[in-house]
């Protein structure tokens, strides 16, 4: 059933939003504002005595000119975590750059002696001003949409009701942010824009001295993990119990060590040691106690790594084995919540999806996911390659100035992500650049892949994805088109390549750079055939214009065309990965709205292939690279 929030919604986003009529998954038909994203926000690090502060807020949108403070009056209700713009916020109302955005609840709270409040945010777009009554408690505004960020604000509140008020600004094209693929106008691959909250907001209460993250890092050749808590206090001793639940169905106490937070512990975990993998996703808990903070949490055993096959070709090997990824580009995009899920279970069932389908890895494209997501990548088993959220897609010329203007908050939202997702072990390679949007000139971009690659050891570092590589990808001379790339040269011996990898984006392709010494060989990009299923489109029309598929829709129209071309691509793939192709990502998991190249429609409700056969084609290119690529 669909509440009166959501109708109302609807209504509204029916004259403002880039659809002709409502469009709702059956998650989203199902939310209410008692059940909104109940779930823990924090799977990587779980306490008990925490506070959702999702469901309805009050909100106000004023002009940023001549708003002499916080809105006396409020317009309604918005449902949080869903953003303004999308119509299960209850509003569907598209935010301008000249307008503040207002929120504002009352919390509950209990301060006492020796226990601080945390305020959490998981992601609000753009920059964000907090208030708890009259006192701004952001010492600095938040800026950056994408990562979440925590605010102490024990020593401003009181027993009992207190007012929280959240001010948001949002350019989303008039600044340096990173925004990924939201526009004013959506058009082609870029989409309806996202403002203000759009995560979960939460409380929780912590001892003083309490665990802030931590950070994982497995050795697999040795059998042992070392974890590094961050934590508040001096020099105090905490304990880590590790459970092996991974061998077997029993949980057990496997190992009890001292640790020292900010200092690493190295933990030797019992023979055999289970590995992580998509086929086998096996996962250690353990319970970290520092005084009179608990935390619970959980680490995958897996190794990412680079290296020669037997046949001296540059692969991504898993585990020591040559391991060939094969995936979507995952936008994480849908038509009720925008780029905020409609539920838990809605997010989960894409992932299923794609096991189904027989990928073993997803690309993330131009977004970052709730923490759930990622914990569900690691709990289903499927590889994660995280690309970061671009600041401007309409220019791929890294000589414009303003993509030297953006590089610090680039690489501080970059610095940010590792940080936050560094525990999920899931994730294996990290994408900074997409096809030269807001990628600056050679030696920041170096610079940036450099960062990446020392910040993180533990991942692989995707070269710049499609575009400006200049040490043995390819680049665009000023003026020229794609067809006219140039292929540059690798860097010579000796002199650092940081990345990993050459990436190649062509549609529908599928091809490859050639095998070399210093980098894998991976297609970052292809495909997108096109496929509409009417009654399930964003843009519904009589003679289907105004749909598009990167690939084309002529010869995929029917479903029986759009098997075969995919399956030819499948087949091409499997060429390539017998040269020396190290993996390959196919345009997308689903339609993103005008877009319809997508294994499923943009609603979820019609899958266009048979998971099967798609299962079927994908376990022969793997295959064949298996069999071209023995490990020594």
């Amino acid at each position: 059933m669909i509440d009166k929030m959501t109708v109302a919604a609807l209504a509204v986003g029916i004259a403002v939003l880039s659809h002709a009529g409502p469009m709702l998954t059956e998650w989203g038909e199902n939310v209410t504002s008692e059940n909104c994203w109940r779930g823990y926000p924090r799977p990587q690090m779980v306490r008990d005595g925490w506070t959702n502060l999702n469901g309805d807020w009050d909100y106000a949108v004023t002009s940023v000119t001549n708003t002499p403070g916080r809105p006396e009056k409020w317009d309604g209700k918005i449902r949080v975590p869903f953003c303004i713009e999308s119509a299960l916020s209850g509003v569907g109302r598209l935010l301008k750059p000249d307008e503040f955005l207002w929120y504002t609840r009352k919390i509950e709270c209990d301060p006492k002696p020796g226990e601080r409040i945390l305020l959490h945010f998981g992601g609000v777009d753009f920059r964000t001003m907090v208030f708890i009554g009259h006192d701004e408690v952001t010492d600095v505004p938040h800026e950056g949409g994408q990562n979440p960020f925590t605010l102490d604000i024990t020593d401003c509140v009181k027993k009992g009701e207190n007012t929280l008020t959240v001010c948001v600004w949002d350019p989303t094209e008039d600044f340096v942010n990173s925004r990924g693929k939201q526009c004013f106008k959506p058009h082609g691959c870029f989409y309806t824009r996202v403002s203000g909250i759009w995560q979960t907001v939460w409380m929780e209460t912590v001892p003083e001295k309490y665990i802030k993250s931590y950070k994982v890092f497995t050795d697999i050749d040795k059998g042992e993990v070392t974890l590094s808590f961050q934590g508040t206090g001096n020099g105090e001793r905490g304990t880590i119990e590790i459970e092996d639940s991974a061998s077997s169905a029993v949980t057990r106490l496997c190992v009890k060590k001292p640790f020292t937070p900010n200092e690493p512990v190295t933990v030797k975990l019992p023979a055999p040691v289970a590995l992580w993998s998509p086929e086998s996703p096996k996962l250690y808990n353990f319970t970290a106690k520092y005084g009179k903070d608990v935390v619970k949490g959980y680490f995958g055993m897996r190794k990412i790594e680079k290296r020669k096959d037997s046949k001296g070709v540059m692969r991504f090997f898993l585990n020591n084995r040559p391991y060939f990824m094969i995936g979507t580009l995952d936008q994480g995009w849908w038509p009720d919540g925008l780029l905020t899920p409609p539920s838990e279970e809605g997010m989960e069932y894409d992932i299923k999806v794609l096991k189904e389908c027989g990928f073993n890895m997803l690309r993330k494209h131009i977004k970052v996911e709730p923490q759930q997501y990622y914990a569900m990548c690691d709990r289903l088993g499927i590889l994660v390659i995280q690309d970061l959220p671009s600041g401007d897609g309409r220019s791929i010329s890294p000589e414009r100035a303003d993509t030297v203007k953006r590089y610090g908050l680039q690489r501080q939202e970059m610095k940010e992500m590792m940080d936050d997702l560094q525990p999920f072990p899931s994730i294996v390679m990290w994408n900074p650049y997409n096809e030269g949007w807001s990628q600056p000139g050679e030696f920041l971009t170096h610079s940036m892949l450099d960062f990446t690659r020392r910040h993180d050891p533990t991942r692989l570092v995707n070269g710049p994805s499609g575009c400006w590589d200049w040490e043995g990808g390819h680049c665009l001379p000023k003026g020229w088109g794609w067809k006219d790339r140039v292929w540059t040269k690798h860097r010579p011996e000796g002199v650092c390549e940081a990345a990993d990898t050459v990436d190649l984006h062509l549609y529908r392709g599928p091809d490859m750079f050639p095998v070399n010494d210093r980098r894998v060989s991976f297609l970052g990009e292809f495909g997108g055939l096109g496929h509409p299923v009417s009654g399930h489109l964003w843009k519904e029309s009589k003679d289907g214009k105004g749909n598009w598929g990167y690939g084309g829709i002529e010869d995929t129209k029917t479903r029986e065309g759009l098997e075969k071309t995919y399956l030819g691509l499948m087949e091409k793939v499997g060429l390539l990965a017998e040269k020396g192709l190290g993996g390959s990502v196919y345009t997308q998991t689903t339609d993103v709205e005008i877009e319809i190249n997508g294994l499923l429609t943009y609603d979820r409700k019609v899958l266009k292939y048979d998971p099967q056969v798609l299962s079927k084609a994908h376990a022969e290119v793997v295959r064949r690279a298996n069999d071209a690529s023995i490990a020594k």
